[in-house]
């Protein structure tokens, strides 16, 4: 991309911030050879411009009580503008994970999170009657399991590709006011400091490293992960959709574990509904993913039919929307 220029040191930067997002400054500076403030500058760099969007808590409000139910909406013929303005309230007003602007047979993605099927009803109700002048169609899936992957490949590294998995069907904690927001403070900046979080709330230091360390034990923080934009790396993002064949079910796991060794994919969603599986990819043309698909099916009978669509624009994601505070 015009403007932006990523040399050898920053994908050094990036594959030790893929491994430990968290790393602290002075031994990130140690292992990419450089000193502490020009590691400082770097990483401020690569935020200013946006390759890195952000340092994420990945906080699985699985652990919560809450469930995510996805929603594929067809768009009337509206202007750039509406869409645009639709996407953004959908982000904004609402309990949502992520938005994101498509192509394919529909236009727009919109994960939501919701207690049980009725509450999501009535959230995704609203969206309706609000926008039924914009909305044409849609269809409804629900997310039963999320595995986000680490990139693996800013340099020539053959490290394994770790994951991070959450939504799952699990043990349901409840969290109080100040758990709340911590959480609030570092969900889109992993990076923060304890004491500038203590100060914030009027608690000490360790109060807050403590409290933070009880929400990874319990796997409501699962993770930790730096976004990034690979458009500033000539790459694409695609979303790969997947119908089994209940035949061949017991495939399900193999393919799984293939894909967690293929770099370039993201993130893999198990779904109830239409599909079974949505990956979430990046290649450097449609060319290349179409092979990926060949192998994939020339490999796997479990795959009955599937689906393309590109990721046009990306509007957020929060694995935590401030809604599910109160």
């Amino acid at each position: 991309m015009e403007g932006i220029k990523i040399d050898l040191k920053d994908r050094r930067i990036l594959e030790e911030l893929d491994k430990n997002p968290n790393i602290y400054l002075s031994e990130l500076a140690k292992k990419v050879g450089i000193s502490r403030q020009v590691a400082e500058y770097r990483i401020n760099k690569l935020l200013s411009q946006k390759t890195v969007y952000s340092f994420y808590t990945i906080i699985d409000t699985g652990r919560l009580g809450y469930s995510t139910f996805r929603a594929h909406l067809r768009l009337k013929n509206v202007s750039e503008e509406a869409y645009s303005k639709f996407a953004k309230e959908l982000f904004t007003e609402y309990p949502v994970m992520w938005v994101a602007f498509i192509s394919g047979s529909f236009d727009i993605i919109v994960d939501i999170f919701a207690k049980n099927t009725t509450e999501f009803e009535e959230v995704f109700f609203k969206i309706l009657q609000k926008n039924k002048e914009i909305i044409q169609s849609y269809e409804t899936l629900v997310i039963i399991g999320m595995d986000l992957y680490t990139y693996n490949y800013f340099i020539d590294s053959r490290r394994e590709r770790k994951k991070i998995t959450i939504h799952r069907n699990v043990e349901k904690y409840n969290l109080d006011d100040t758990d709340k927001k911590i959480l609030q403070q570092i969900k889109h900046n992993s990076r923060i400091a304890y004491e500038v979080i203590g100060k914030k709330m009027g608690l000490s230091r360790n109060t807050i490293k403590n409290r933070i360390r009880k929400l990874e034990e319990k796997k409501i923080v699962a993770g930790y992960k730096a976004i990034i934009d690979f458009s500033h790396f000539n790459k694409q993002s695609f979303k790969v959709f997947i119908k089994y064949n209940n035949s061949k079910i017991e495939q399900e796991s193999s393919l799984l574990e293939f894909i967690k060794q293929r770099k370039g994919i993201l993130a893999s969603l198990k779904l109830l509904g239409k599909w079974n599986l949505d990956i979430e990819i990046h290649t450097e043309n449609v060319k290349e993913l179409q092979q990926f698909i060949i192998d994939l099916r020339n490999k796997f009978e479990i795959i009955e039919d599937y689906e393309i669509i590109q990721i046009i624009e990306d509007y957020g994601i929060d694995f935590y929307p401030k809604s599910l505070s109160f």
